[in-house]
């Protein structure tokens, strides 16, 4: 999403920020706009009007240049009055609809224009507190965004349209600004949101049309921004202390959709009882978690008689990357947990009529952890595509564990844990690796068995597997319980449960 479009929701719910100590005029609302947005790399355009209780701004408009000369983008949302109440507080005043122009003129592809039309309903946003501490409250019972015309390279594009509602909608944000670092808080809170999509292809055809609802929204956001330097560099702003964290919460939730393609159409709907996405980003790296509870997804093919249904109690991913280059080594890891993923007895019957397989909800964990060092400015596309033409990687892997493996599926559950460690001292393409990982099958050979008895799998092949079982393998306790211990040496050398294998 271009930068000025990220920037719309900020100045609609008045850009940010604490508590009312003395009178704040509209010259300072006013300021502080600019301030912030000078401050995140944009130009602002318009005239301010002084009248006698505030100012008008009848034409307020953005726009930025693209870091390495990828072009520019213009933003042009209309009319903003900030009148003073005469209480030491100033009314933020939009227009009931109000269109706002994006215009995208990349430096090497068809430039793109969009109009998007907010609109609202009792929407009312109060200023209060200082200059160095401004509070906004605000609250609307609706608020609409619906994407308008749609151009690219001066020609109309008819197959997108779509539109968000939110119902609702109250929160503050705050914004204390001392010695050129501005920090920005936000809390946002709405009732039922509402959306709607359909996109297609003209080329070939293929369309997608979703609409759905969540019957709750919650977002907190903090930004810390350091006021030196060129706010294009990333890496400068990271260096000066640029952070931010940001948390999105969704209720129960719906959704139904369409997809058609080759003649061919699937139809459906999913449910969700909450999603919950986070993420932070600093000099200390990238941090991004989404956990979804409760999904369900049916589907109607054509090639299908009756619907099927899909279910998972949760769906968790987290990741996180270095982002600073230094030759300090940094933490970097992803986490994975899909819990209690149901299939559907259709698709059960068609390989299993009998239910000769356990049909328990299959889960799978896994959790790494690890260090590296970041030898590349990965804000650089000149440097990353360099890379990229060379085959080489941007960093230096030191270390990997795996804290945690963890997936069981019709009886069967295999488990393990392990570290490696790597000598990045001889600058080796392949640097000498050092380590341990242990592995534990509880219930494989029951499983291997079944799939014999239902044809999935030819007896020849179940004979191959148990003999390369044997091999890397060890029995222990139980009928049916298998370990492996695989051993990683400087020299080479590759051992499972004291065998060699390289």
């Amino acid at each position: 999403m271009p930068p000025c479009l990220r920037a719309a929701p900020l100045l609609v719910l008045g850009l940010s920020a604490g508590p009312a100590f003395a009178d704040l005029t509209a010259a300072d609302v006013w300021q502080s706009w600019q301030g912030q947005l000078s401050q995140l790399g944009y130009e602002i355009t318009g005239t301010p009007q002084q009248g006698s209780d505030g100012i008008v701004i009848p034409d307020l408009g953005l726009t930025q240049e693209l870091p390495d000369d990828g072009g520019r983008v213009e933003m042009r949302m209309g009319r903003i009055e900030m009148t003073e109440a005469g209480d030491g507080t100033v009314e933020l005043i939009y227009p009931p609809t109000m269109p706002m122009a994006v215009a995208v003129t990349p430096a090497d592809d068809e430039p793109l224009t969009a109009v998007l039309t907010l609109s609202h309903d009792g929407l009312w946003i109060t200023a209060s507190g200082t200059p160095e501490e401004i509070d906004y409250a605000y609250a609307a019972q609706m608020m609409r965004i619906e994407i308008g015309d749609v151009t690219v390279g001066g020609k109309a594009i008819e197959t997108l349209a779509g539109g968000l509602t939110f119902e609702d909608l109250e929160g503050n944000s705050t914004t204390r600004f001392n010695k050129d670092v501005r920090r920005v808080e936000q809390r946002l809170a709405s009732g039922t949101i509402g959306y709607r999509f359909k996109i297609v292809d003209e080329k070939t055809g293929s369309a997608l049309d979703l609409a759905g609802e969540a019957d709750s929204m919650t977002h907190e956001s903090r930004m810390h921004m350091p006021g030196t330097g060129d706010p294009s560099d990333m890496v400068a702003a990271l260096e000066n202390g640029f952070r931010l964290e940001t948390d999105l919460a969704f209720g129960a939730g719906s959704a139904q959709f369409e997809v058609s393609e080759d003649d061919e159409t699937m139809t459906g709907s999913s449910r969700s009882d909450t999603v919950r996405i986070s993420g932070a980003f600093s000099a200390d790296g990238l941090v991004y978690e989404s956990d979804a509870r409760g999904l369900e997804v049916t589907t109607e093919l054509d090639m299908f008689p009756t619907p099927l249904t899909y279910a998972i109690d949760r769906a968790f991913a987290r990741f996180r990357l270095p982002v600073a280059q230094g030759e300090e080594l940094q933490d970097f890891g992803l986490s994975i947990d899909f819990a209690g993923l149901r299939l559907p007895d259709e698709l059960w019957s068609m390989i299993d009529p009998e239910a000769t397989l356990p049909r328990d909800p299959a889960n799978l964990a896994v959790d790494l952890t690890g260090k590296a060092r970041l030898t590349t400015n990965i804000f650089d596309e000149a440097e990353i595509a360099a890379l990229e033409e060379r085959g080489e990687t941007p960093g230096d892997l030191d270390s990997l564990s795996l804290e945690k493996l963890a997936f069981s599926v019709a009886g069967a559950r295999l488990t393990g844990e392990g570290a490696i460690t790597l000598d990045n001292a001889e600058g080796l393409d392949m640097p000498p690796a050092e380590g341990t990982v242990d592995l534990r099958l509880e219930g494989g050979e029951g499983l291997l068995q079944k799939l014999v008895d239902i044809g999935l799998i030819p007896e020849d092949q179940a004979v191959t597997a148990r003999m390369m079982a044997s091999m890397f393998a060890n029995a222990v306790e139980g009928e049916d319980t298998l370990t492996s211990r695989i051993e990683i040496e400087k020299d080479g050398t590759v051992t499972v449960n004291g065998q060699r294998m390289r």
